[in-house]
């Protein structure tokens, strides 16, 4: 019996070696001479590569047809996540780190990017998006750059890796180049690194990832979004995946076991927590971005802070590992958020995000996105 278990694990993972998508790469990523030739879908290649919730890349373009220097931003309101983001803090979020990576992009061919949030008015406070048919942002391509972000061309396309990392304590030097990415009047940058605040802030955000993990509505919307293998990502090239939990070399046999025995749910979400708790264990440098209030504008714009901060952090050889599970708004996490809120925030202010500093000692991955066809609406 051992030996025929251990033949079936062998064959496995040799089988496992057709489901990994490391040779042609996945879906979305740009390839050969398939550089669009427009300059506004030049820059909705790149920007498309930008982070967001859940991957859910939750971002429709529209070329304006009488503008060619014009395109507007809306949300994709088939892709939110109502259980795990009720209200689209998050996935405004994301929104801003689309924009952020196309304005970067932009400014590195010597072009402006000029930026109008909400034109046709904001989106309600506690609205989640589904209804909202106005654009999120207009954008309007100058032929003068103008104040450059930064823009790390080698970041693009890397998949967030959230396994497996060593612990990061950063010096003040580079501790200061990551603060002075902020320069946004109303938005809050700090670093938490200090044992006291570690011990305080660990504890929260384990026991709210836990909750997420065994709150059915918020396991099972991720649940559904986990993609197991190529064909999977080939149709659905949006969601989770495990390519940013295992090492390569084990990553086809494990996706090949999911496919063929997926894991029960509440097992699934427990490894998933038991997995997060280890890597909160061992990091040593978190962020916090925080807003002075909670308006939609502020959300675009720390979204746009933590684009800008991820790519850094994948430049520097580093991974950003969100861990924004108590600042989510659904009921069951009330009592988490104002816990959070409590230790970490002053009065009046919001945390739009948490998130810990690792890196990647298994290199890092590509991940997998909408092609910009998929992205851009048809007139």
């Amino acid at each position: 019996m051992t030996k025929y278990i251990v033949g079936c694990v062998a064959l496995l993972a040799m089988l496992g070696g057709c489901l990994d998508s490391r040779e042609a790469g996945p879906p979305g990523l740009p390839s050969e001479g398939a550089t669009p030739q427009e300059i506004r879908l030049q820059l909705v290649d790149q920007a498309r590569w930008a982070m967001s919730a859940h991957n859910m890349q939750s971002w429709e373009i529209e070329l304006d047809p009488a503008d060619p220097q014009l395109l507007r931003v809306f949300l994709a309101r088939d892709r939110l996540l109502p259980a795990t983001d009720p209200f689209s803090r998050q996935i405004l979020m994301s929104v801003g780190g689309f924009l952020a990576v196309l304005q970067d992009a932009a400014a590195a061919r010597g072009l402006g990017a000029r930026i109008d949030l909400f034109p046709a008015g904001e989106l309600a406070a506690g609205d989640s998006g589904a209804s909202f048919a106005s654009p999120v942002a207009e954008v309007r391509i100058t032929p003068s750059a103008g104040p450059a972000g930064s823009w790390y061309p080698d970041a693009i396309s890397g998949a967030t890796v959230k396994a497996d990392l060593a612990a990061v304590s950063l010096p003040p030097a580079q501790l200061r180049s990551y603060l002075e990415m902020n320069a946004q009047q109303g938005i809050g940058l700090r670093f938490v690194q200090d044992a006291g605040s570690l011990a305080q802030l660990k504890p929260l955000l384990k026991e709210a990832f836990r909750l997420e993990m065994e709150h059915e509505p918020t396991l099972m919307e991720s649940y559904r979004l986990m993609r197991r293998n190529r064909r999977q990502l080939e149709a659905q090239p949006w969601g989770l995946s495990y390519g940013s939990n295992f090492p390569q070399k084990s990553l086809g046999a494990i996706e090949l076991f999911e496919t063929v025995f997926p894991m029960k749910i509440e097992k699934w979400g427990l490894r998933g927590a038991d997995n997060f708790d280890q890597e909160v264990d061992k990091a040593v440098t978190f962020l916090i971005i925080t807003t002075e209030g909670n308006s939609r504008l502020r959300q675009v714009q720390a979204g746009m802070l933590f684009q800008r901060l991820w790519l850094k952090a994948i430049h520097d050889g580093y991974a950003l590992v969100p861990a924004s599970q108590p600042l989510q708004e659904y009921a069951a996490m009330a009592e988490h958020y104002r816990g959070i809120h409590r230790a970490f925030a002053a009065p009046g202010q919001t945390i739009q995000m948490i998130a810990f500093l690792g890196r990647p000692k298994d290199g890092y991955r590509r991940g997998f996105r909408l092609s910009v066809k998929d992205l851009v609406r048809q007139p």
